[in-house]
């Protein structure tokens, strides 16, 4: 399975003292997401810092919103004075980190050229 980053990566780049829970399978999804938006122009015998730390940021990403996902009534606004509360849905979730993971893409990796010496980010026709 594809994965971009090392587990002594992580632990050195993100400066936490431990791995996430599931980390093999959130390196993993991480990698593939990477490397789908990518259109596998990421040479792997020679992955950029800058994809491996996009890996690490995606991979915390993941694992948020699977805590989010997880959590019984995501609280997302509150009405004090009416008591009126509103919780976001799954759906509202899966989008807002589907943004977030496509930003942090375009934030580290819009001047990164693949193997075939295009940007990663630039499938050509789209």
């Amino acid at each position: 399975m594809l994965k971009y980053i090392d587990e002594d990566y992580y632990l050195n780049n993100t400066k936490k003292t431990q791995l996430p829970k599931d980390f093999d399978r959130l390196n993993i999804e991480a990698s593939s997401y990477i490397n789908h938006e990518t259109v596998g122009r990421i040479d792997i015998n020679n992955i950029p810092d800058e994809v491996k730390y996009t890996t690490c940021l995606i991979i915390d990403l993941l694992q948020s919103k699977e805590t989010k996902l997880t959590k019984i009534g995501n609280l997302k606004s509150q009405n004090i004075e009416g008591w009126s509360e509103t919780y976001a849905t799954p759906e509202e979730i899966e989008k807002e980190y589907s943004d977030e993971m496509y930003s942090t893409l375009k934030k580290y990796l819009w001047n990164i050229t693949g193997k075939n010496g295009k940007s990663l980010l630039n499938c050509g026709v789209c």
